[in-house]
């Protein structure tokens, strides 16, 4: 478990974040809405334990980024005030209309507990939460250590657009994108809400209450263990390998984003 960014800024392409410093906004990579989308911002409050940035795009790649996030400490993870603890952000509707996806990257260090949990909240329309709705995961096998600021966008590019071809090594991967629904290769999971504090980590109480995020939201990861009876996987097993296969990429259709009236 871990805390703050290497910016604990969030200042991401076209983003307002809570802080300053932190890694260099990254832009627009290459389109954007062209005007017929809703016109509402979006409002994002989003942590991870440890590491996490967002964006949207196609389905084979980022079309902008935001965040680039690294929690170092468990109060940057979870604590109040926003800034401090999980960062908030708005996107600008042209930004959020881009592509058909919403895609969240994250990775964890391998101590404790992992997960990512936020809330993304336009005007007029039902929020999106993290541990809700027809998420996919990705789990690239390619590992990042806190202090390495995660992988670059063309990397991240490149994973997504294995991960829509499929057919990846199932001993490091998860061979491609995966859902909710059980599979050979792992699933999304999703954990509690942020409605329970706790003390002590154990399965199905892994997290403190979150600053300012909705109690709808749960804590979402990838269930890397199939024939899982024990633990969590939320909870770090021990030993020094990627057995989690991250850093992951999480992304949900735009079809499953609820629009505003228009």
């Amino acid at each position: 478990m871990s805390g703050a960014s290497s910016g604990n800024d969030g200042s991401g392409a076209g983003a307002s974040g809570g802080g300053a410093g932190g890694p260099d906004p990254e832009g627009e990579l290459g389109g954007d809405d062209p005007g017929n989308g809703p016109t509402a911002d979006v409002n994002v409050i989003i942590t991870a334990d440890n590491a996490y940035g967002f964006g949207y795009g196609t389905g084979d790649r980022l079309l902008n980024y935001f965040g680039g996030i690294e929690n170092l400490t468990a109060d940057e993870i979870f604590s109040c005030p926003i800034g401090n603890g999980p960062e908030a952000y708005t996107v600008p509707a042209r930004s959020a209309n881009a592509g058909h996806y919403l895609y969240i990257v994250t990775y964890a260090d391998m101590a404790v507990t992992q997960g990512v949990l936020g809330q993304f909240f336009r005007e007029g329309a039902e929020p999106v939460f993290t541990g809700a709705g027809e998420w996919e995961v990705c789990a690239t096998g390619e590992d990042y250590d806190l202090g390495s600021h995660g992988p670059e966008i063309e990397t991240i590019n490149q994973h997504i657009a294995s991960c829509s071809r499929g057919g990846l090594d199932e001993q490091t991967t998860s061979t491609g994108w995966v859902t909710t629904a059980d599979s050979a290769h792992g699933k999304v999971v999703f954990g509690e809400a942020n409605d329970t504090d706790r003390t002590t980590p154990l399965p199905g109480n892994e997290f403190p209450l979150v600053c300012d995020i909705d109690e709808e939201a749960r804590w979402m990861w990838y269930e890397w263990d199939p024939d899982r009876s024990t633990g969590s996987p939320f909870l770090w097993p021990g030993g020094d390998q990627n057995v989690t296969k991250d850093f992951l990429i999480f992304r949900l259709g735009a079809e499953f984003i609820p629009e505003p009236p228009r």
